[in-house]
């Protein structure tokens, strides 16, 4: 009886078996689906340069053949050859064209219009297992060395101020934007913030431990996580938060608060100033354990205030860039200087070069690899608006006159802030049309087209 019950549960498990191994009906489907893909794709045309190079991926899943990599903003694309292969199952191929609406049955031969999309249709020999591709030619929309700017509001604060300055700041998860905030002449400095995500709306600040009116927030500076700010008498402030400040003790008297550089494997972190001492200005650096080391005289021609300034990794060092300003003698410079240690600069351009004109309150960024100046005041007052880059970190400066141009409702400012946003933004706040006068109260952004393309 044992005997009969195992003969019995085996031939139920091998007639399970061979049924499970002989019901094929799937993998047959998967294998005729498979050998009527479209398997390689690729487009030619002796009147369209660099088409044949494209390389095109077709996505099996959704149907879609396309380029990832758009073509260049104004390429033409019409009638082309289309090379395709494809599985061996596939005893017809059927074209749709959209720029034409014909549909044929397509030889793989006769050029097709690829002006819009292009429905590939493959069918297997059974007449049964069909295969549907969308393919399309991606050229970009925009030229993508253009900025396109706007302005992104028109009301920061609800009264305008003489002094902004706005910064970074994050607490390690929300990004925000702090600006300093000097009502009118003499008065206290208010702090406002905003998420960088929204930049139109600002809420105040508790700011404690700073006088009225004498923080040159124009020069602030980040240092060993630590912000660093002077007064306009020579003393020198320090926050972790960038709200609550207190005096830095034993400090030199400081004329200007040039920056910071990092460290590196070969250069330690200092931060950069120009101090006061018996023999006139001199260069000095603060290390990360408070100790101070003088360096070199300030040449006359050195500006004090009214600079930009913006560090830099380069060729496996930090270094300090700064731009523009006015010198101790009150002359204002277009040259760009450059440290790598703060106790010596060098200055990086020349009479002879073909750059902007003296200025002070110029806004500088590193931008798309490489330095961007905009605008500032002139010596004649007159604010501007005008745009120059330099690619070899401030020994050139090319002045621009095409594609990233400020639009005709900006107006000329200097002693703005700008900043470069996650989103490849620059953005610009605020700003001064002449010396004396109060800081305009709007926001403008633009972003090189580029730099917000992405991957389909």
């Amino acid at each position: 009886m044992k005997s009969k019950i195992f003969l019995l549960i085996t031939g139920c498990f091998a007639v399970l078996l061979s049924s499970c191994l002989g019901d094929s009906g799937y993998d047959s489907y998967y294998e005729v689906d498979k050998n009527c893909q479209i398997t390689e794709f690729s487009l030619s045309s002796d009147s369209v340069s660099g088409l044949s190079d494209v390389k095109f991926t077709i996505d099996q899943l959704n149907g879609r053949i396309m380029n990832l990599d758009s073509m260049p903003f104004g390429t033409v694309i019409k009638k082309v050859i289309c090379t395709v292969k494809y599985g061996s199952y596939v005893t017809k191929l059927d074209v749709v064209q959209e720029a034409t609406g014909d549909t044929i049955e397509w030889n793989a031969e006769d050029s097709l219009d690829f002006s819009k999309p292009v429905k590939f249709i493959t069918t297997s020999y059974d007449g049964m297992t069909k295969r549907i591709y969308h393919a399309q030619v991606n050229i970009h929309q925009v030229v993508p060395d253009s900025m396109v700017w706007s302005q992104y509001t028109t009301a920061m604060l609800p009264a305008r101020a003489v002094n902004q300055k706005v910064i970074s700041f994050s607490d390690g998860v929300t990004d925000y934007y702090y600006m300093y905030v000097q009502p009118s002449a003499n008065a206290a400095y208010q702090l406002y913030r905003s998420k960088q995500s929204d930049a139109s709306n600002w809420q105040e600040m508790s700011l404690t431990g700073l006088p009225e009116g004498k923080a040159v927030f124009s020069q602030i500076a980040t240092f060993n996580h630590l912000y660093y700010v002077i007064t306009n008498d020579g003393a020198l402030y320090s926050s972790n938060d960038a709200a609550n400040w207190q005096i830095v003790e034993g400090s030199p008297k400081l004329k200007a608060l040039l920056g910071s550089v990092d460290e590196s494997t070969n250069q330690p972190a200092v931060l950069s100033v120009i101090m006061e001492d018996e023999n006139g200005l001199v260069f000095a650096a603060m290390d990360g354990n408070g100790e101070w080391k003088k360096g070199e005289t300030v040449p006359s021609h050195f500006p004090v205030e009214g600079f930009s300034s913006a560090s830099i990794y380069l060729m496996y060092t930090n270094r300090i860039i700064l731009v523009g300003g006015k010198s101790a003698n009150g002359q204002l410079q277009n040259a760009s200087w450059a440290t790598m240690n703060a106790l010596d600069w060098a200055e990086q351009t020349d009479s002879y070069g073909n750059y902007f004109t003296k200025r002070q309150g110029t806004m500088m960024a590193y931008y798309d690899d490489m330095f961007y100046l905009i605008g500032g005041i002139d010596e004649s007052g007159k604010p501007q608006k005008d745009i120059y880059r330099s690619s070899d970190y401030g020994v050139t400066w090319n002045y621009i006159d095409t594609l990233v141009v400020l639009p005709a409702a900006y107006q000329a400012r200097g002693f703005a802030s700008m900043l470069v946003d996650k989103d490849n933004y620059l953005m610009i706040f605020g700003g001064k049309s002449t010396i004396n006068g109060q800081d305009l109260n709007d926001i403008w952004k633009g972003r090189i087209n580029r730099l917000g393309f992405e991957r389909q």
